[in-house]
């Protein structure tokens, strides 16, 4: 059974997906200065300009944020809210035989 969208039941889920979130974050913080080091040492030490070692170190930390920021969205896909669950269900209309 369909359940109405409210503003409580959306702040719940937003609320699931935010603290996740931050976590992955802040986990990615902490790997990409880790990898920020190894990258400008390397870089660094082959000669390579320091603008050059911040842009590419600036696409590298932004693509490991897109590539993390689907994890907090599978953590809570399915998750048991109480009166409801975070499911995928499939459009009926688009069903294939």
């Amino acid at each position: 059974m369909e359940l109405e969208v409210t503003w409580g039941r959306a702040v719940r889920v937003w609320w699931a997906y935010l603290w996740r979130n931050l976590l992955a974050i802040l986990a990615m913080v902490v790997a990409g200065a880790g990898m920020g080091f190894v990258v400008g040492l390397v870089l660094g030490t082959l000669g390579v300009p320091i603008k050059t070692i911040q842009g590419v170190a600036t696409v590298i930390g932004g693509l490991l944020g897109l590539a993390i920021s689907v994890v907090p969205v599978k953590l809570i896909l399915g998750k048991d809210f109480g009166e409801f669950r975070l499911v995928l269900l499939a459009n009926g209309a688009r069903r294939r035989a």
